[in-house]
């Protein structure tokens, strides 16, 4: 079977994506390959082409459970024979794929490390007919990696062992010295290289000031009632408290942390994969692996880390190639939280770890073109102007005079002292009852109350943006006081004008919808994929994809022939499903005379 066979009869499509061939290539001649392909670009069958087409057994080496079983159950509904051996399976279900290692009838084995590597394992590694190993995640075999696993370094143990079989390192993101760590970790030989474009032309990027985090939310996610989305923030706490808050209005929500236990950790992802809830709300403890491709939007409501993290999370929006939007909600307060993580570091990792957080603040606060500034960060350039779909490109920032407003800031500032952050501040400003107002006597005070048209986190947001400016200056402690720069003079004394950002308080929708999508089909046949998927015990992306959904609901396919054309329906989907989904079709099309 040729490689193009395969790809049409197990995959359903006719051409492969940028790469795949070249690599599926040089994995058959037996040569050592790494790749850098970004989340989406289609790396899995880089092995899995492979493995079907060549005699032996492919060894898929994956960090996280979860992952394997999802793998393994899309194989197995496209006609590939594949299993797994981890802790969730039983002596029994251990056993059974034991035997079919024996009688040799797989494919594809997937394993983690640590099972890999063990010596109790290798003899029965050395007694398999094995063709290929296939290392996903590769970055965690990296100290320099985001999501540096130690259990990974003992892969380099293969290249011993097994000398002359090829070795295939996957990863979405690497920095040059991480691909040279692992190519050096792996003891890869002369390995052909293959790096993708970072481009990821169906995401849009955006980033608000969040005056008022929770009615952004709010309402994006009622503007996308059937979307499914991740929400990332930077503490359990912050998570808990919109996984509390979101269901009251209606949204269906699940928290994940580390917090919680292992067992409602897997309930909640279980929950998010199978379409049971619509939203996730979770820390960076989520996500690496998550297989889900219809995932519509990835919010951010804390700044991350580093570019690398964020380039990752949002990488896990519209894996089927759909659009899909990345939003970033920024509080230079996140700031303070991101440095007190920095500061328990040691003294060389906190100048690695702050040299990060700045190109993190520098795209957050830039008006050029985001997918420029990430695909530079990344070493690629962007020639086009305009990406037409990130808010620097579709929604330039507007201005406003702003002197009176900085004039009472400023004035505040001035006569309580300077001894106070900018919360305290904003809420004199807006005449707050709070305690700490009056324990200082704040509410007799000239300035207080004066700002009637803001709220305080909106003119909170204001005084940062003072500070960006350099108007203002805010201390490196826990207190983060705030005072007065020397230039903020001329703007007291009225010789100069202020302009400040206007500020966006809901959040716009940048992809729009393609209009020759039946909408009313579209849900019709994701009511359908459900109910099949539920009866099968499956995600429902494995049994058909968001994208193919979309692609029958333009073209509407009535016969099995018809229904053969469509992306992603190989052999096996199409006997087990054909008949199933044209006769909704048909049934629909009867009803609206189509």
């Amino acid at each position: 079977m040729t490689i193009n066979t395969a790809l049409q009869t197990y995959f359903g499509f006719s051409e492969f994506r940028p790469l795949q061939e070249q690599v599926i290539k040089d994995v058959l001649a037996k040569k050592d390959v790494f790749v850098l392909m970004p989340t989406g670009g289609g790396k899995s069958l880089c092995y899995q082409i492979p493995a079907v087409v060549q005699s032996g057994i492919t060894i898929v080496v994956s960090p996280l459970i979860s992952l394997m079983k999802d793998q393994v159950d899309a194989l197995r509904k496209n006609g590939i024979t594949a299993a797994y051996l981890n802790s969730s399976q039983s002596t029994s279900e251990q056993q059974e794929v034991l035997e079919q290692l024996k009688e040799k009838t797989l494919s594809l084995l997937y394993v983690a490390p640590e099972r890999l590597t063990q010596n109790a394992f290798m003899p029965l590694l050395e007694s398999l007919d094995i063709s290929l190993f296939a290392i996903d995640e590769a970055h965690c075999i990296s100290a320099w990696g985001h999501d540096f696993r130690p259990e990974y370094r003992k892969l380099s143990s293969l290249r011993k062992k097994f000398p002359t079989l090829p070795i295939i390192a996957l990863t979405a993101t690497a920095t040059e010295v991480v691909q040279k760590d692992i190519v050096t970790q792996l003891g890869l030989i002369s390995p052909k290289r293959y790096q993708a474009s970072f481009n990821r032309p169906n995401l849009s990027y955006a980033v608000y000031q969040k005056p008022n985090d929770m009615s952004q939310i709010l309402g994006y996610l009622n503007d996308h009632p059937n979307d499914s989305g991740i929400i990332y923030c930077s503490t359990r706490k912050e998570v808990d408290m919109l996984a509390q808050k979101l269901p009251r209005y209606g949204i269906s929500t699940l928290p994940y942390h580390a917090g919680l236990s292992d067992d409602e950790r897997r309930r909640n992802q279980e929950a998010f994969i199978r379409d049971d809830i619509s939203v996730i709300v979770a820390t960076v403890a989520f996500g690496m692996g998550i297989d889900k491709p219809n995932v519509r939007f990835v919010i951010h409501n804390n700044i991350p880390s580093n570019l690398e993290r964020y380039y990752q999370e949002t990488g896990r929006a519209g894996r089927d190639g759909l659009p899909s939007e990345c939003i970033l909600l920024f509080s230079p307060a996140d700031i303070f939280t991101v440095e007190f993580f920095i500061r328990q570091k040691e003294a060389a990792e906190q100048k690695v770890a702050r040299e990060h957080l700045n190109h993190v603040i520098n795209f957050s606060r830039s008006n050029v073109c985001r997918r420029k500034q990430l695909l530079s960060y990344f070493g690629e350039e962007f020639l086009e102007v305009n990406c037409q779909s990130c808010d620097n490109c579709l929604h330039p920032k507007e201005t406003f005079d702003a002197t009176v407003l900085a004039q009472k800031i400023f004035s505040c500032i001035y006569k309580t002292g300077q001894r106070f952050g900018a919360t305290h501040i904003a809420q004199i400003l807006t005449g707050s009852n709070s305690k700490k107002v009056k324990d200082n006597n704040h509410h007799q005070i000239s300035t207080f109350g004066i700002i009637n048209e803001y709220s305080a986190k909106e003119v909170k947001a204001f005084i940062y943006e003072l500070t960006q400016l350099g108007y203002l200056e805010q201390s490196k402690d826990q207190y983060a006081t705030v005072k007065l720069h020397p230039s903020a003079r001329t703007i007291l004394k009225g010789e100069q004008v202020l302009q400040l950002t206007q500020q966006i308080k809901t959040l716009k929708t940048i992809q729009s919808t393609d209009k020759s999508v039946d909408s009313k089909l579209f849900n019709r046949l994701r009511a359908l994929r459900k109910r099949l998927a539920d009866a099968e015990n499956v995600p429902p992306y494995i049994v058909f994809s968001d994208a193919a959904l979309q692609e029958m609901a333009v073209y509407m396919p009535q016969t099995l022939q018809q229904f053969a054309e469509i992306k992603g329906v190989g052999q096996k989907k199409l006997q087990a499903y054909g008949e199933t989904f044209t006769k909704e079709i048909q049934n629909y099309c009867i009803m609206n005379q189509n």
